[in-house]
């Protein structure tokens, strides 16, 4: 394991913490775009919960209403591809990366100059797929950084957190659903490659901002986390 900036559990002085926060909005025209329920606030309570570790924060952020608290850098931005623009500019420079934004998986092929006006019964629009912040970042990161991904799932949530958690290269994965957008209060389950390492009973954002930013810090000076419930590796290679 590469070296870190500091040996204490429970301390981020000293490192860069890079966090995307919000959704995204892929615009099919002048007035509308494609996007989801993501309010920012669970990237603000990350930002906070690094702040307060020591950790120097920035938060690169699709639209939302909310500020930024004193002291942390705010980039906002709108697409997910000036997102990928802003976090691939900064991504080497950091120490922990922490990818919480809902970005849209897909976004309109062709953005209408002006206001699409009502006709038609029907209306096909066709999609493509939006670059992979997370994926993109994991593929790059260096040995001496930290990733953490967020899963949204509405089924198999751990079977399908573990797969991306592989495919993304990431060190956790926090698992929730889409009932966690907004102030909601729901159950959260974080996950390493070798098996859950904490479940969080229903909670509001800063608290489970607090428990991922503290297994951030213990992550910092221990590769390995103690496990809750180990993954069955059974016949698997």
């Amino acid at each position: 394991m590469a070296k870190k900036l500091t040996t204490r559990v429970g301390d981020l002085r000293g490192l860069q913490v890079l966090i995307t926060a919000g959704p995204t909005w892929e615009y099919l025209d002048e007035v509308r775009f494609l996007s989801n329920p993501s309010t920012g606030l669970m990237g603000m309570e990350l930002a906070r919960a690094c702040q307060k570790l020591g950790g120097n924060v920035t938060v690169v952020c699709g639209p939302t209403h909310l500020q930024a608290p004193p002291g942390i850098a705010l980039v906002p931005v709108v697409s997910a591809q000036e997102m990928l623009e802003a976090v691939t500019e900064r991504f080497d420079h950091c120490n922990v990366f922490i990818a919480s934004a809902a970005v849209s998986d897909y976004r309109p092929a062709r953005r209408e100059q002006g206001k699409v006006k009502k006709g038609a019964e029907k209306m096909v629009i066709e999609f493509v797929l939006n670059p992979d912040v997370l994926k993109a970042m994991g593929a790059r990161r260096r040995d001496d950084q930290i990733v953490i991904g967020f899963s949204l799932e509405t089924a198999n949530e751990i079977e399908n957190a573990r797969r991306k958690l592989q495919e993304k290269n990431c060190d956790l994965m926090v698992v929730n659903t889409p009932q966690h957008f907004g102030q909601a209060k729901e159950f959260v389950r974080i996950i390493s490659a070798r098996g859950l390492v904490a479940e969080l009973p229903p909670s509001t954002k800063t608290k489970v901002a607090e428990a991922v930013v503290d297994l951030v810090a213990k992550l910092n000076v221990s590769a390995r986390l103690p496990v809750v419930k180990p993954f069955d590796t059974k016949g698997k290679k």
